[in-house]
């Protein structure tokens, strides 16, 4: 099961609606995930414990993975978009 961190600048709204979308979303492939989510700044310190982190495209430039880390870092440019964050998952080979 993949763990999934929602995380936005605030943790309050975008990252609600980015985990809302996901949660549907991810359903409807059949993926199993565990979501999360919080701000930007709580998420650093965890961030290691998640397969994936969805955020905005404007807010990926605020994260720092470690060196080597297997974190997958998605930024959603329309976060209500369904198309985009199955084009994203296709990408990084979450699904095919």
């Amino acid at each position: 099961m993949l763990k999934v961190l929602v995380a936005c600048g605030n943790g309050i709204g975008t990252n609600v609606l980015i985990k809302n979308k996901a949660e549907k979303t991810f359903r409807k492939l059949g993926l199993e995930a565990e979501f999360h989510h919080s701000t930007i700044d709580e998420a650093m310190s965890e961030i290691e414990q998640f397969d994936l982190v969805l955020t905005p495209k404007e807010l990926v430039k605020r994260f720092e993975l470690p060196e080597g880390s297997s974190v997958t870092l998605i930024g959603l440019s329309n976060v209500l978009s369904e198309t985009e964050l199955v084009e994203k998952l296709r990408l990084y080979e979450y699904i095919r």
